[in-house]
């Protein structure tokens, strides 16, 4: 292992502590406990099982990612799944991810192009689908939007908003028509090199993204999915008697935000959702305090799913993601 990744996490752990340190410290650690105790602990659960709802949701999408190539058995790649949520939860940058992609060529023998093809995919049509979501709560609550943030951030939040949708639309297009050109371009060759690896890769992406019934099922599949993220933090709010305006765009905030600290947080610490929940939730009137009840309540309906559902694959492929994680 190079010297620069071994200190990698114990830094980013240490990064999280900081953090962590000084908003509880902010907060006032009692005021966090008092909201913690009298959460109402239904609502606690009912985030926890649309959580686990979402993860089968999401593995069951890779499955299908895998239709556009090949029919694997379906509980095998569930449970490479299983192990690479869990997994997600551990490791920054979606590390868990990486894992998955490994999985499928050992487990499987789907070829490194094509396996990288279906999780990238896999994931883009969720980030896609989260996209629409929060695009169509900024317009329907477009009114209480501009009296909170004003007319103009309005206006300028749903035109960046568009403009992603529409980029990810147009650019799954171009690379359908990329992949199909490198794909006629030139035949493959005996060794490959690492520039062979991403051409075939871009060709077996834009084949996945071509194949109009698995594509069509996986976009389904994505909203439904995403609306099941979004439905297990929201149930945060009422657990904490937490009501505000809005809540629906908060939420998305929260999730948003904190998808991108995970990428230098390890998502296991909570550092990054916090920094983002005192940050989001404070636009919106949440007291400190409260959104570090908030992002307590939403790591355990985070973790517990996925470490329930995964702890066992994840035992069972212990010895080859030990050899997964070395390379």
């Amino acid at each position: 292992m190079k010297r620069g990744s071994r200190w990698k996490l114990p830094l980013q752990i240490i990064a999280s502590a900081a953090i962590l340190g000084a908003l509880l410290w902010s907060a006032n650690p009692d005021e966090v406990a008092a909201a913690l105790a009298g959460a109402d602990l239904r609502w606690v659960a009912a985030a926890c099982c649309i959580k686990a709802t979402g993860l089968m949701l999401h593995e069951l999408r890779l499955w299908v990612s895998l239709l556009a190539w090949r029919r694997p058995p379906l509980w095998h790649v569930l449970t490479i799944g299983f192990v690479s949520g869990l997994l997600n939860t551990v490791l920054p940058i979606r590390g868990g991810d990486l894992i998955a992609m490994g999985l499928l060529k050992k487990e499987l023998d789907i070829p490194t192009p094509a396996a990288v093809a279906a999780v990238g995919i896999t994931g883009f049509l969720e980030a896609a689908a989260f996209g629409v979501f929060v695009l169509g709560v900024v317009l329907l609550g477009a009114s209480e939007w501009e009296q909170l943030v004003g007319a103009a951030e309005t206006a300028r939040a749903q035109g960046w908003l568009t403009l992603a949708v529409f980029g990810a639309v147009f650019g799954s297009v171009g690379l359908v028509f990329v992949g199909r050109r490198l794909g006629r371009s030139e035949p493959e060759p005996e060794k490959k090199s690492v520039l062979d690896l991403i051409r075939e890769t871009v060709v077996q992406t834009g084949a996945g993204l071509s194949a109009w019934g698995p594509l069509a099922a996986n976009l389904a599949l994505a909203a439904v999915q995403v609306a099941a993220v979004v439905g297990s933090f929201w149930c945060l709010l009422p657990a904490l008697g937490l009501e505000i305006e809005l809540s629906l765009m908060a939420v998305c905030g929260v999730i948003a935000l904190g998808s991108v600290a995970a990428v230098v947080l390890p998502p296991s610490t909570a550092a990054g959702t916090a920094a983002t929940a005192v940050f989001v939730l404070g636009a919106f009137g949440v007291s400190e305090a409260d959104a570090l009840a908030f992002t307590a309540l939403g790591w355990v309906a985070n973790s517990l799913p996925p470490l329930v559902i995964g702890l066992v694959p994840t035992l069972r492929r212990i010895g080859r993601i030990g050899e997964l994680l070395r390379a």
